[in-house]
């Protein structure tokens, strides 16, 4: 690992050595923490006839709100597998275009299973991007979410869910499938989480002044042109 800089505060100012860019990426084995090296993300049935019955949160927060981490895989080069049910099946509507043409490398995969976790293609897919923490959104949450979410971390990967970037039928139905993927180990974040931790340091000059048009555009909701 490498050395780490030494700082000093004098009168409340850091005094940074030359050519400080931030405290050292930590190994993807050993960063208990989300990070670039060790993240995949995972959104499963982001599909306009579900988000239909959606009824706990706002759906254009919804789509922002699922908007902001796949803005932030993009940038920190996270893989992401997206998976929407029964498009071949029966002429279902597909992801929703918006968040689909998001990631230009995404996977695409489509069922029949109500859990994603029965689908060999995504635990495949999962598999092949080497990643043990996975970023997982779906709708609903208590139904296609919560059942990959708690089969994943049974097969030993670490899942975190943005809660807000979720939805369910109801406030009830949202928060027993919240839960239940408590219970099984799943960690409840919300989606501002992903950026900050992906960027984890202020002096880090990669991918920084993307990180912030994401924070300006979804979380703070202003013109990422703006000066503060």
């Amino acid at each position: 690992m490498a050395e780490t800089p030494v700082i000093k505060t004098v009168d409340g100012v850091a005094n940074y050595p030359e050519d400080y860019q931030g405290t050292p990426v930590r190994a993807a084995d050993e960063d208990p923490f989300l990070s670039a090296t060790n993240s995949a993300l995972i959104l499963i049935d982001y599909q306009l006839p579900i988000l239909a019955g959606v009824k706990n949160i706002d759906h254009e927060e919804l789509i922002n709100n699922a908007t902001g981490p796949i803005k932030t895989a993009v940038i920190y080069d996270i893989p992401v597998v997206f998976s929407h049910v029964a498009v071949g099946l029966n002429g279902y509507d597909p992801m929703i275009e918006e968040l689909k043409e998001l990631p230009p490398k995404a996977v695409f995969i489509d069922r029949t299973n109500v859990n994603a976790w029965k689908e060999p293609e995504i635990v495949a897919a999962v598999e092949a991007t080497g990643r043990k923490k996975l970023i997982m959104g779906g709708l609903w949450t208590d139904v296609c979410l919560a059942y990959p979410a708690i089969e994943a971390e049974k097969s030993g990967y670490d899942v975190y869910v943005p809660e807000d970037a979720v939805g369910s039928i109801s406030q009830l139905s949202h928060e027993n499938g919240k839960r239940r993927m408590i219970e099984a180990g799943v960690e409840p974040i919300t989606w501002n989480v992903v950026p900050a931790e992906l960027q984890r340091d202020h002096a880090r000059p990669d991918n920084l002044q993307a990180v912030t048009r994401v924070f300006m555009e979804h979380l703070f909701k202003v013109d990422p042109n703006s000066t503060w």
